[in-house]
């Protein structure tokens, strides 16, 4: 059996928009309560990054169905699906990858 190690470099860039009015101190304690214990909206927003950038587009445990680029996700239907207090917006996601292979032995 050839077995091989890969390694993909890739870089994605987002903007993260949390609406503090929204997703107030009360949201963040009963997340905290019930999913991670983030005290930040930067750790939120770092969350959300990487679930999207593992993921891609789709439910994210925690917030529901996001906004991306400000518009609903294309697999809703009812806009009451749609949580509107956090937006993705996307700068890059890298097709461009780096991809290393080496056999291993």
């Amino acid at each position: 059996m050839k077995r091989f190690k890969t390694t993909i470099t890739r870089t994605d860039e987002y903007i993260i928009e949390i609406d503090e009015n929204e997703l107030n101190e009360q949201w963040l304690d009963d997340f905290r309560h019930v999913f991670f214990d983030f005290n930040t909206y930067g750790e939120h927003a770092e969350q959300i990054a990487m679930m999207r950038a593992r993921f891609g587009e789709g439910f994210i445990e925690g917030y529901g169905n996001i906004l991306v680029d400000g518009n609903k996700p294309w697999y809703i239907t009812d806009e009451k699906q749609v949580n509107k207090a956090i937006n993705i917006k996307i700068v890059n996601e890298d097709n461009d990858r780096e991809i290393e292979v080496e056999e291993i032995k």
